[in-house]
């Protein structure tokens, strides 16, 4: 499972957390510092616990150190114990893909997994046009919506992140309902998106050299979309 505390940015906070979950003989085997700020870090630990009967325990164990609070704990069995071997594996994916309607598949699934989000959508930036999606996404109406920011106060995910595609002419959408995106996972979103937009214009190049202007037919549904 993966707990998110907040505790103070000093020397020992962290291993006094990782003492209280050795007590109920948890096992700590993931850790990743997703934000810092004004003396408190906030960490998501990835927690081997023997029997999910001692949840409570371990959490009231956690409460009694000093300047410590837990925002959030959740089930994930697929959460990295190393998030930068998860960033690198989600890379390598991109670099992967063989074409655009390829490449836009990967970039929302491999987006959602990369900081555990509910959903991800990639929109086309000039029409109403879903191009991949991972997830349950909001109805499209909100996604262009707040796209557009034109959301307002119509009830949505908490915490949305916008994200722009720029070679590829589109819009990355993502959010989740259990907790706010940190400043770590922002950061990660934004080099996947660097490198997805990279491979997007090296397939595009790649894909117009094989046709010649005056023969042959260009690809056929790369990036062609859905109508929402």
């Amino acid at each position: 499972m993966v707990l998110r505390v907040w505790l103070p940015d000093r020397p020992g906070a962290l291993g006094a957390v990782a003492s209280r979950v050795g007590a109920v003989k948890g096992d700590v085997v993931g850790i990743d510092v997703v934000e810092r700020d004004g003396g408190v870090a906030i960490d998501e630990l990835v927690v081997d616990l023997a029997d999910d009967s001692l949840l409570d325990l371990m959490l009231a164990e956690i409460r009694q150190v000093d300047g410590v609070g837990v925002e959030e704990v959740h089930r994930d069995a697929g959460a990295p114990a190393d998030p930068a071997a998860g960033a690198l594996a989600a890379a390598g994916r991109i670099m992967g893909a063989k074409d655009p309607d390829e490449l836009a598949q990967v970039l929302v699934d491999q987006a959602r997994a990369l900081v555990g989000s509910d959903w991800a959508s990639l929109l086309a930036s000039d029409r109403p046009a879903v191009l991949a999606a991972s997830g349950p996404a909001p109805h499209h109406s909100w996604l262009g919506a707040f796209r557009d920011g034109l959301a307002g106060d119509v009830e949505g995910p908490l915490d949305p992140v916008l994200l722009a595609v720029a070679a590829a002419g589109a819009d990355l959408l993502l959010g989740r309902q259990s907790r706010p995106m940190r400043g770590r996972e922002r950061d990660r979103l934004v080099g996947l998106v660097e490198l997805a937009s990279t491979r997007w214009e090296e397939l595009t190049i790649g894909s117009s050299r094989r046709y010649h202007p005056s023969g042959g037919s260009p690809t056929q549904g790369a990036l062609g979309g859905r109508s929402l």
